[in-house]
């Protein structure tokens, strides 16, 4: 890997180089460290976060983006200095099939030893960043419903209680909606299982339309759905609702197959858990289909 042309201009720099007594490169421990705490997790935000607390102790770095990947994955004061130094990420699997770099923002020029770690740690971070972006796609199709391409049982559970954590850590309520389609078991029995998976593939398809990026959809099993809402108040969680019912009563396809939704709600609430807060929704439920169907109804 050739940085000569990005960080060194000799011609500016007549004693570039400090003396050679006074350059290092890593001790074992160091790298020990660094290995053993980057091999501890797969899960990307935690990796690029370790990978910039080790670059700051021992290079002189003050901002590591991989934007390039996703654009929240910003460490240190990365957005304040206008020149970084790129280094490409090689052998990590794409869905868009293009180049991607990492970019290293630094507080003064990297002497040789420097240069020779920096090589050194980013090319072994980028090989477990290559593996955590190969397990990030397998379990994101480990918890996808393949039918409707929403998130599965699984998928809700773990959105779920992550959704709870940051509420209880944060005070601030979000709303379930848990939808069950309406004379879903009759286009089955009349038109075949196929058609019954292609209402499916509409009614996600529709889900996905409405939400807005804060939420997130899943089937949850057979013909019912869940939503995870960004509402914090009954209001606004009625008008989501009002939304979804709305927007699938403009359907032709599912009104010539005489589909609707069921629609139960609810808020977050102080000391509620999964279990509490899920029977709440689906008691909700419930009482919507007990009452002739084609409604909403909040617990």
């Amino acid at each position: 890997m050739d940085l000569s042309t990005t960080i060194y201009d000799s011609t500016q720099h007549d004693n570039f180089y400090p003396a050679a007594s006074a350059d290092h490169g890593l001790s074992v421990s160091e790298l020990t460290a660094f290995i053993n705490d980057l091999m501890a997790t797969l899960v990307l935000e935690e990796l690029g976060s370790i990978y910039f607390n080790h670059l700051q102790v021992l290079l002189p770095i003050e901002g590591l983006s991989l934007s390039d990947f996703d654009a929240r994955w910003v460490y240190g004061r990365a957005s304040l200095t206008s020149v970084p130094l790129e280094l490409p990420v090689n052998n990590v699997a794409s869905l868009d099939e293009q180049a991607h770099n990492a970019y290293y923002y630094l507080t003064q020029t990297l002497t040789m030893s420097q240069r020779t770690i920096l090589v050194q740690l980013h090319d072994m971070f980028t090989k477990q960043l290559g593996h955590a972006l190969a397990y990030r796609q397998l379990h994101k199709m480990a918890t996808k419903d393949m039918l409707t391409g929403l998130g599965n049982r699984s998928a809700f559970d773990e959105a779920l209680t992550r959704q709870l954590g940051w509420a209880q850590r944060h005070h601030e309520p979000f709303a379930l909606l848990v939808i069950d389609l309406d004379n879903f078991k009759t286009v089955n029995d009349t038109w075949g299982h196929r058609e019954g998976d292609n209402v499916l593939v509409t009614i996600a398809s529709q889900l996905k339309g409405l939400l807005r990026d804060e939420d997130e959809a899943f089937r949850f099993g057979g013909d019912e759905l869940c939503c995870l809402l960004d509402c914090q108040s009954q209001q606004q969680l009625a008008c989501a609702a009002a939304r979804i019912q709305h927007n699938l009563k403009q359907s032709d396809y599912l009104n010539k197959r005489h589909i609707t939704c069921s629609l139960g709600g609810t808020i977050y609430r102080a000391n509620d858990d999964a279990g509490s807060l899920f029977d709440r929704a689906d008691k909700a439920l419930y009482k919507v289909k007990n009452s002739g169907k084609c409604g909403y109804h909040a617990a």
